[in-house]
């Protein structure tokens, strides 16, 4: 189980990553100024994608410390391994797609990795839910579950 405190720290990061990623993309693609040449991208663009590049290394930190505490345990217990194990995948490839974005050559290659990065963004907010979604269920399931073994009487639907 995750310290209130931890689990505050990584929403926060990840909801961070996810926003700042989301208004790049939309100011990157839907709000080019106008300028003497023709459109230029707007004043806002690097800021946003810095605070996306540093939203993004806080996100690393924050899925390293997952690994000895909230990855270990629940890997071993099997509970909710299959959302868990699909949020890490998707990660793992939005690392590898930005660090693409950085590194990777060719124009080709780039519109493919930038497209890339924008779906698995997109698709890791929903993936991420479910995962925390399933984890409170299983949660609220093993606690009913320990309740009716303390107080085998117990019934909560029965009136």
């Amino acid at each position: 189980m995750l310290s209130a405190l931890h689990r505050r720290i990584a929403y926060a990061v990840l909801a961070l990553v996810f926003v700042s990623g989301v208004a790049h993309f939309v100011v990157h693609d839907d709000f080019p100024v106008p300028g003497p040449f023709g459109p230029t991208p707007n004043p806002l663009e690097p800021w946003l994608l810095k605070l996306h590049g540093a939203a993004a290394m806080a996100t690393l930190i924050v899925l390293g410390s997952f690994v000895p505490t909230h990855i270990a345990r629940f890997w071993r217990s099997a509970h909710n391994r299959v959302p868990g194990m699909m949020f890490l995948i998707v990660m793992s490839l939005l690392v590898a797609t930005g660090y693409g974005l950085y590194y990777f050559g060719g124009d080709e290659l780039r519109r493919v990795t930038r497209s890339a990065h924008i779906a698995l963004g997109l698709a890791a907010a929903p993936v991420f839910a479910f995962h925390v979604w399933r984890g409170w269920v299983l949660r609220r399931e093993e606690r009913r579950r320990a309740a009716l073994r303390r107080h085998p009487s117990f019934h909560p639907h029965r009136q």
